[in-house]
């Protein structure tokens, strides 16, 4: 992964990893904008946005974006997620599609949210979920477009078990969110933190 870091981060849109691919010999599947002029990357299978990379994956992934110019980097993925801490999740029991509005925290890279130890969110826990965080930019009223940044998360819905883990996530949404908020141990016990175990990350920008 250290030598991904070196590269040009503005052309990376994601990274797999081997064992979320189909019989992928290298160690990572590169996904790239199709603009990028990367040929060979030393143990990673480079595929353009416009090539058919859907077909080497595990986990069935939703459908392309028509425009790919309007596609955001990984790197600008993480940044939006970090400034617009608050995301609609998805998932899908008892036979219907269920939404919820939910703050979210970055920690390592990784995904998490806080939550009641009962609630019917946990009716996603172990199952495929989505999470959606959208950065309003507003209306541009000459042209009737509504501005935006946008990020899709796609993966499964995960209860942390780990106390340290808990800890942490707990430690940090309590300074990203709630400085205010006294902490104490008895919370890790009190109350759930849930994890998007991710498989895919998509983000584009739509501005005119």
């Amino acid at each position: 992964m250290e030598r991904i870091k070196k590269l040009d981060q503005e052309q990376i849109l994601y990274v797999f990893r081997k064992d979320q691919c189909k019989d992928l010999k290298e160690d990572y599947l590169i996904l790239v904008k199709d603009t990028c002029k990367w040929e060979h990357v030393e143990g990673c299978l480079i595929k353009h946005y416009g090539d058919d990379f859907e077909s080497l994956l595990k986990h069935k992934i939703p459908s392309k974006i028509r425009m790919p110019a309007k596609l955001l980097s990984y790197r600008q993925c993480q940044e939006v997620m970090r400034r617009i801490q608050y995301g609609v999740l998805s998932i899908t029991c008892e036979e219907f599609p269920y939404c919820v509005g939910i703050n979210h925290i970055l920690l390592d890279g990784r995904i998490f949210f806080h939550c009641a130890k009962n609630g019917f969110k946990l009716n996603g826990v172990d199952k495929r979920a989505s999470f959606l965080i959208t950065e309003d930019l507003g209306i541009n009223l000459n042209v009737g477009t509504h501005n935006h940044r946008s990020v899709a998360v796609f993966g499964t819905l995960r209860k942390v078990e780990d106390v340290e883990t808990k800890k942490a996530a707990l430690l940090t949404l309590i300074h990203d969110l709630a400085p205010k908020h006294p902490y104490h141990d008895n919370m890790v016990t009190t109350t759930n933190i849930l994890e998007i175990e991710v498989d895919y990350m998509i983000g584009k920008a739509h501005i005119f």
